[in-house]
């Protein structure tokens, strides 16, 4: 269990992808370039069992935007985008509706 003050510590906001491509040498891991708001960034993700790079762009994501940069793969990713599943059906979470970028999730 963690308290609601180190909840609120995690940033969630709306991302969307512009571009994605495979990791050389992974079977599930895809870079995605993601725009938040004003900055664009690159996320390291693996979903690539999951989702083709062309169904990915300019879809709507949540991003958890404040956590600290990890190198993947030789690749660094500047956050994390949320996703459901159990190892083998992965679902991205994303909103129901269009709304901007940068969004800030209460």
């Amino acid at each position: 269990m963690i308290s609601i003050e180190d909840f609120k510590k995690v940033e969630l906001k709306v991302g969307r992808v512009l571009s994605t491509e495979s990791v050389e040498g992974s079977e599930k891991l895809l870079k995605l370039r993601v725009q938040i708001g004003d900055e664009e960034r690159q996320i390291i993700a693996g979903i690539a069992k999951q989702y083709s790079i062309e169904e990915l762009v300019g879809r709507l994501i949540i991003v958890v935007a404040n956590l600290e940069p990890r190198i993947l793969m030789g690749f660094e990713s500047q956050g994390m985008i949320l996703a459901a599943g159990d190892g083998e059906t992965i679902a991205l979470l994303m909103p129901d509706k269009d709304i901007p970028s940068g969004t800030t999730i209460r």
